[in-house]
């Protein structure tokens, strides 16, 4: 009986060890499944990946964006090699040593590196950082004579944007910048990446689509220290299209230097195509700081600065045309039939309207004066007689008819409306009825109305070509592949103005500069008869009596315009010129646009090539002496 009973306990204390042990058994190659499963199923790609690149390494290889050409192939924009220095994680045993390495070897903060380092945490190990962009000759120099001590460092090649000339058409071509997250999720996948560049601003943003390549790649088996063994198999990149715009260069070229000190714009068109011929907005600022990635402290002395450099005044600034506006008035009374432009006007020097007195800019009054006459000395009382007579509506209908108020379509991005008010504008935005004194402002260029100079560029084109408006254009033709595609010249609108009346107009703007009593006689130009308007935009409207022009604050002194067209029988060049408070028209404007029409009419025809990195000036020298 005792023996039975040790019996029992003995098989029952075996059987719970067996359980136990079966138990644990179990377990262990459940854990083993599900580890399995998870190495080899869940995360087999990743480390399936991981594992080919300790041998296999696929390399991106960036493409070089499309060149930008003038209709004679000068080149605008194209590419320069630029060599960065990478660091591959993978390759490397530790880090830290690697960066203490390249910080002593090349000068860099330790910390500068670090921070770039950490700051690609969570990307796969095989993509390369890189810690210092655009090497110079002396740097790569250094850390290829250390390459077998700096183990996962590379050096790539990478494509750098290159802009011909210093501050040269810079808020045309514009600028990259890194592409964000927002800018990825509108394209198709892998088409960029963080650390790409994308067009920002100007050309580069517009033709976007374009001028973006599509990157290639290289297949490669490496060593243990990630050292290229082989070459396994290649896939070039595809390099962007190829721009063709309508930009001159010389032209261009004078313009830019034309304004420079100054703050202002230059817009030049083909009258008839809307072709821009040159666009230049000054201050400027050098596209070639953008290549590969602005440094803050640079983008903040842009940003900052009180005079706005980024700012691209042919289309982003609004300001009142002054007397150029005169025109509009002028067309507006023909077409209306208002008065007889043989017709004279008295002009004292003021024009009295109930208790209040609008001066002339010639205080002591211009005497009897026609239409004609009114115009080519730009007499104030006569066209706010006239402008009483047409009324606001009438001068608001051909305003608009030419353009004016309303976004013209140009390519480039940020292009303002400019305003030309109406008694339903006012009536809308102040609840307020229409003042015949309002209307007299208006008439000669003041008040609520806001124009751009390439607005203001555009109406000249119709008052020149007589037919209609253009659209302003710079885009040519985009070459893909040599597989060129045009862009056709469209028409905004057709002008319903009699001939006779834009006769009249032209004859007169040809006075301006030509006749001695004219306004603009400082774009005359020998054997080339130029037509034009000058304009003085007030910015304040009263001065002290005692105070003098010269010594108002920059601020607060008037800005100057000058529009004009040449040759006046058949013209070939629309200029605008704005000079932000530049002080009178005359002056100050029309001598710039007389060097862009000379430039264009007498310099194109004598120059064959064109060094875009030479100042306008000597070229001018040059073409003189020839």
């Amino acid at each position: 009986m005792p023996l039975d009973f040790n019996e029992n306990i003995l098989e029952k204390f075996l059987n719970k060890k067996i359980r136990i042990a079966a138990l644990l058994i179990t377990l262990s190659f459940l854990f083993i499944f599900f580890r399995l499963y998870y190495l080899q199923i869940l995360k087999g790609n990743k480390f399936a990946e991981l594992s080919t690149n300790n041998r296999i390494r696929i390399t991106k290889i960036p493409a070089p964006r499309g060149i930008i050409f003038s209709k004679n192939k000068d080149i605008f924009v194209t590419n320069n090699p630029s060599f960065d220095l990478n660091l591959i994680p993978q390759d490397t045993v530790d880090h830290r040593k690697i960066l203490d390495a390249v910080a002593s070897l090349l000068n860099i903060n330790r910390v500068v590196l670090q921070k770039k380092f950490d700051s690609q945490k969570g990307r796969p190990p095989f993509e390369p950082i890189t810690l210092k962009k655009e090497l110079s000759w002396e740097e790569m120099s250094l850390v290829l004579s250390k390459k077998m001590d700096l183990q996962g460092i590379s050096i790539d090649v990478v494509p750098k944007r290159l802009y011909c000339g210093e501050m040269y058409a810079s808020h045309i071509f514009g600028f990259l910048g890194e592409v964000d997250k927002n800018e990825m999720l509108k394209h198709p996948p892998d088409e960029y990446i963080l650390g790409d560049l994308i067009g920002k601003f100007g050309l580069e943003k517009w033709g976007e689509k374009y001028l973006h390549g599509q990157r290639g790649g290289q297949q490669s088996e490496v060593d243990a220290y990630g050292n290229r063994q082989k070459v396994l198999a290649e896939i070039d990149p595809a390099a962007g299209c190829n721009v063709t715009i309508s930009l001159v260069p010389h032209v261009q070229k004078t313009a830019e230097d034309m304004l420079k000190d100054k703050t202002g714009t230059v817009v030049a068109m083909n009258p008839q195509t809307g072709e821009l011929i040159a666009l230049a907005s000054s201050p400027g600022f050098d596209a070639n700081l953008f290549a590969r990635g602005i440094d803050s402290k640079e983008w903040e002395r842009l940003t900052k600065n009180s005079r706005h450099p980024l700012l691209n005044r042919a289309i982003q600034t609004q300001q009142p045309p002054g007397s150029v506006f005169k025109i509009v008035t002028a067309i507006a009374a023909l077409e209306e039939k208002a008065i007889d432009p043989n017709a004279k006007i008295f002009c004292p020097g003021y024009l009295s309207l109930g208790s209040r007195s609008f001066g002339c800019w010639k205080k002591h009054g211009h005497g009897l004066m026609n239409m004609h006459e009114a115009i080519v000395q730009s007499c104030d009382v006569y066209f706010y007689t006239i402008g009483l007579r047409v009324g606001i509506d009438n001068i608001h209908k051909y305003a608009t008819m030419f353009g004016l108020g309303a976004k013209t379509g140009f390519e480039l991005e940020g292009e303002k409306p400019g305003l030309i008010p109406s008694q339903e504008w006012k009536k809308n935005k102040f609840s307020y009825p229409w003042q015949k004194g309002e209307t007299l402002n208006t008439a000669i260029g003041q008040g609520f109305v806001l124009c751009t100079p390439l607005q203001l560029a555009n109406f000249f084109c119709g008052i020149a070509n007589g037919t209609h408006i253009p659209k302003p254009r710079i885009v040519l033709a985009v070459d893909c592949e040599n597989k060129a595609v045009a862009f056709e010249a469209e028409k905004i609108k057709a002008l319903t103005v009699s001939p006779a009346t834009l006769s009249f107009i032209r004859d007169a703007l040809t006075g301006v500069v030509n006749e001695p009593s004219g306004t603009g006689s400082k774009a005359k130009i020998p054997n080339i008869l130029v037509g034009g308007k000058t304009g003085t935009a007030q910015v304040i409207s009263k001065r002290s009596v005692t105070e003098k022009y010269e010594d108002t604050p920059w601020l607060l002194q008037d800005h100057a315009w000058f529009v004009s067209f040449a040759p006046t029988d058949k013209p070939e060049i629309v200029v605008s010129v704005f000079v932000e408070h530049g002080g009178h028209g005359g002056s100050v404007a029309a001598p710039i646009a007389k060097h862009i029409i000379e430039s264009y009419l007498v310099q194109s025809d004598q120059t064959k090539t064109f060094n875009i990195n030479k100042p306008a000036v000597e070229i001018l020298e040059e073409t003189e002496e020839d």
